[in-house]
């Protein structure tokens, strides 16, 4: 689906971004804003704000602030996938400060080098994630992805124009983005995400310029400090400046006290377009960004079982799509069949006329229509088939993942190649089949349970049978 709604929750507001449009040429629609009162239940206040938005069809991305989340930069012994999965895993086991069961982890590789990985652990509180999921429930929304305020942060930072060699010059470059009760701190290197910090204070918890300064000094030492410890010889090259605020002064400030350049970005101007109406000023970096980027490319904290949820649902509306695909060409396959064999009945007419004088015409005429007869069978056959492969895509349930589909003509069989979460599924799941109309039997040959990654399985292979007419 081409069109996202990106939700951030804050303490203070909550914002909505809509966008359309697929990678590479995204527009932001609109963003709106609207204060949030901490005795407020932000699910009816998301709901009213809703009212603006269309959201029928749209994907929902629900961010998830930075500083309510835990990160750690750990070098693994690996380069393959499976592996570091498992390790991050036995980490978060051992060496996280929440029981495994009440969290939420994902990773992602930052380096490979050498046989050794460094990853980026991203762990969140359950806690957190229902309460956000409750909260887009409530406002009647569908959740379909999670991400980090972060991610948001580096997709506004990628569509700033700048030429490839000044990019490259001033990078590693730390981002601060100063929003109204929130101030993120995000070192980009290369189009990622090498570390990142938030400060739970913005514009306006900030009264005296002079304190504004020295506690954003304050701050950008402490993000280089923790780059170092957990990065050594990662230094911070420049910094970018953007949201809200006298950020003109701030970063002649900065230059001057850090000896580091300092850019300062208006926060709308990568957006390409207005941001709409917002009830009270917001910086609309996390909020825009994740609403133009591809939602493959953001940070995934959804849960596993949210994950395959969603998962699922894409399987279904691919599986409904090449169905209908499929019955839009036996379809057109049969029009065109029924042409042909409309012509061709016109040229027997055209012959019966004449077969009393010329013999040989007519028994042209003869050969003619015995082909006439045998594509009406084959067109018969066809729609039987087209039939027969709708009822298999509408009778697969949900708990069923089909990966493969063969038609042996020969000899009048469908070969279904899938895998399900049980072996009683898979037999709930032949026994629909059985009932199908044009289904004569139905065979398994053969079931396999298996463990992977996302948990245990069974993969099976069906033989379905057709009917013989007669």
């Amino acid at each position: 689906m081409s069109k996202r709604i990106v939700i951030e929750w804050t303490r203070t507001t909550l914002r909505v971004a809509v966008a359309d449009g697929r990678e590479g040429r995204s527009r932001l629609q609109a963003i709106h804003s609207t204060p949030l009162d901490p005795a407020m239940d932000a699910g009816e206040a998301l709901r009213l704000l809703l009212q603006k938005t269309k959201t029928a069809g749209a994907q929902v991305i629900g961010v998830i602030p930075r500083e309510q989340v835990i990160t750690r930069l750990v070098k693994f012994p690996t380069t393959d996938p499976d592996e570091l999965a498992q390790m991050v895993e036995l980490y978060a086991r051992a060496q996280l400060p929440y029981p495994r069961e009440q969290t939420v982890v994902n990773f992602e590789v930052l380096t490979r080098d050498e046989g050794f990985s460094t990853v980026a652990i991203v762990v969140v509180q359950r806690e957190v994630i229902e309460r956000h999921l409750a909260m887009l429930r409530r406002a009647g929304l569908t959740p379909g992805l999670l991400t980090l305020s972060s991610w948001g942060v580096l997709e506004w930072s990628r569509r700033i124009p700048e030429g490839g060699k000044d990019r490259a010059a001033h990078e590693p470059v730390l981002v601060i983005n100063v929003d109204d009760a929130r101030t993120d701190f995000v070192l980009i290197r290369e189009g990622r995400i090498v570390s990142s910090r938030s400060l739970g204070q913005g514009v306006h918890d900030w009264e005296n310029p002079a304190e504004t300064i020295e506690l954003l000094l304050l701050e950008v030492e402490r993000s280089r400090t923790a780059i170092q410890k957990e990065l050594p010889g990662v230094e911070v090259r420049s910094l970018l400046l953007t949201g809200l605020g006298e950020l003109t002064p701030w970063s002649e400030q900065l230059t001057q006290r850090l000896g580091l350049p300092v850019r300062v970005v208006e926060a709308q101007q990568p957006l390409t377009s207005g941001v709409g109406s917002m009830g009270i000023p917001i910086s609309p970096v996390v909020v825009g960004g994740a609403a133009l980027a591809d939602p493959k490319k953001l940070f995934n904290l959804n849960p596993p079982e949210i994950r395959m949820q969603v998962r699922h649902s894409q399987q279904v509306r691919e599986l409904v799509v090449v169905g209908m695909l499929l019955i839009g060409v036996f379809a057109l396959g049969a029009a065109i069949l029924v042409l042909q064999g409309y012509r061709e009945r016109r040229q027997v007419d055209q012959l019966n006329l004449r077969i009393a004088e010329i013999e040989p015409t007519a028994q042209a005429m003869q050969k003619k229509t015995r082909s006439t007869n045998l594509v009406g069978l084959v067109l018969a056959h066809r729609r039987q088939l087209a039939a027969h492969l709708a009822g298999v895509f509408r009778n697969t349930p949900p708990g069923v993942t089909l990966e493969g589909l063969t038609f042996e003509r020969a000899r009048g069989e469908v070969v279904l190649r899938g895998h399900a979460a049980s072996n009683q599924t898979v037999l709930q799941y032949i026994a629909q089949l059985e009932g199908l109309e044009g289904v004569g039997r139905v065979r398994l040959k053969y079931s396999r349970r298996r463990a992977g990654a996302s948990g245990e399985r069974t993969d099976f292979e069906l033989v379905l049978h057709q009917e013989t007419a007669g």
